[in-house]
């Protein structure tokens, strides 16, 4: 009976050992797990932050373009109305001139 015992012993031990290697195993795996949902957390974190960033030098750098364009365009449009003006201008001293001669034409006529 006794080697009945030490091998129900034996096998208890062994039992004992695997629950414990299982467990140890368990606790290693959940701490790799937690590990990589740790650093997956950060890449994601660093990705986004980097992301959002780009975007938001693309959004400054899209402003400053339209900036520019407007100013750009401002500039032809107050040239161009420059332009119209002294023409507007030239024609209006031609005219001028034209009714001052004619009035006189009348009146010393």
């Amino acid at each position: 009976m006794s080697v009945l015992l030490e091998a129900f012993k034996a096998i208890k031990e062994k039992h004992l050992e695997a629950k414990r290697i299982v467990e140890e195993a368990t606790a290693k795996a959940e701490k790799l797990k937690n590990e990589a949902e740790k650093k997956a957390l950060s890449v994601y974190e660093e990705a986004y932050k980097t992301t959002q960033s780009q975007a938001e030098q693309k959004a400054i750098d899209i402003k400053r373009k339209a900036v520019e364009d407007a100013e750009h365009e401002l500039e032809k449009f107050l040239s161009n109305a420059e332009d119209q003006a002294e023409r507007i201008e030239a024609k209006a001293r031609k005219n001028f001139k034209k009714a001052v001669d004619s009035v006189l034409n009348m009146i010393l006529q």
